[in-house]
């Protein structure tokens, strides 16, 4: 790096107080060990709450589109929809256009994050095509631009979260490390897959040790914690300052209970069939409470495989519940299924 670039990044540092920033984000870091990762048509306002109240330091909305934003899309603005007092909070964009991206970073301000993240991550075909989420890793020079110019449109703490690289053979985690830093971002989550990896194969935990050896800002974990002991093996072995959470606490929030007793070094019991019913009929009547019964219902429909996944006769079940739109009907299945199995526990 050339000293005319070193002495741009430091007036754009202080044009936008990105110290003071990164002194909130570090302030934040240092209560948060553990945080639910942003995951599409999982992470709503309910889903969120019901992991917080499981041990969730921290939880990240649904990644919106920037266009969706600026365009005042509804579904959009839903997807960011906080409750009041959530904190702290993240909400996550994406998108291709550095100019849409700040708009829309100003925009999502407005309802009280603590923090907008950078989605440089999602593999997701439909995504990738619109130059978005990890193709943004085949063009540094553009993630730069991005970064920047969010940077400079929020007051905001802004972090992002990317992978190892597009493939094997094009591994830049390092050097997006570091254009990230330069550009002013306050954390980076790294998820140790390849774009090419999608979710399959096993996480490399070794990169993310080599990241949180070269960077200035917090470095937070992801891929394949799925137990407390998973949990603490991440941060002894990679030294990293929190995990993030996700395909993990889908059907489980009790994922974030478990690693808070690994961390204090109590012993763990994994809930029964009677607690997960009663905490599915529990995220079920919020949702209901929210979004009412029709709605509320066909929101929780991809979530009552999930919880109870393993067990027995729950195909029956599934093809029950998803014949009900009455609160009541589902709920009375529910719990004649907690009644006949509520000694089980999961293996």
């Amino acid at each position: 790096m050339d000293k005319n670039t070193s002495i741009h990044d430091a007036e754009f540092h202080r044009s936008n107080r990105v110290d003071r920033k990164r002194e909130h984000v570090r302030a934040l870091f240092e209560r948060a060990d553990v945080l639910l990762s942003p995951m599409a048509g999982v992470t709503d306002m309910v889903f969120r709450a019901v992991c917080r109240d499981h041990g969730a330091d921290m939880t990240y909305c649904e990644f919106v589109s920037a266009d969706g934003i600026i365009h005042g899309n509804p579904a959009t603005r839903e997807l960011m929809e906080l409750a009041p007092g959530e904190s702290p909070v993240g909400i996550q964009l994406f998108g291709s256009d550095p100019n849409k991206m700040g708009e829309a970073a100003f925009e999502a301000e407005k309802l009280g994050p603590d923090v907008i993240d950078l989605n440089f991550g999602c593999p997701v075909k439909k995504i990738v095509k619109r130059n978005g989420g990890s193709a943004l890793l085949c063009n540094v020079p553009l993630m730069e631009d991005i970064v920047k110019s969010v940077v400079a449109s929020t007051t905001l703490p802004v972090t992002a979260k990317i992978r190892l690289g597009w493939s094997s053979t094009s591994l830049n985690y390092l050097e997006v490390t570091d254009m990230l830093q330069q550009a002013g971002v306050c954390a980076i989550t790294v998820h140790g897959r390849t774009r090419d990896q999608l979710f399959n194969g096993e996480a490399a935990w070794g990169p993310i040790a080599e990241m949180k050896a070269a960077a200035s800002v917090p470095v937070v974990g992801n891929g394949d914690v799925c137990s407390g002991e998973d949990y603490l093996r991440m941060r002894r072995e990679t030294g990293c300052d929190a995990v993030m959470i996700a395909r993990a606490a889908i059907g489980n929030p009790w994922i974030f209970e478990e690693i808070k007793a690994a961390l204090a070094g109590e012993p763990y019991t994994r809930p029964g069939v009677a607690r997960i019913i009663d905490t599915l009929v529990d995220h079920l009547d919020r949702e209901v409470a929210l979004k009412g019964p029709r709605t509320g219902i066909s929101r929780m429909k991809k979530h009552f495989g999930p919880y109870l996944k393993g067990y027995p006769g729950i195909s029956d079940l599934r093809k029950r519940v998803f014949q009900f739109n009455e609160r009541d009907e589902v709920v009375r299945a529910l719990l004649a299924y907690r009644d006949s199995y509520e000694d089980l526990r999961a293996a």
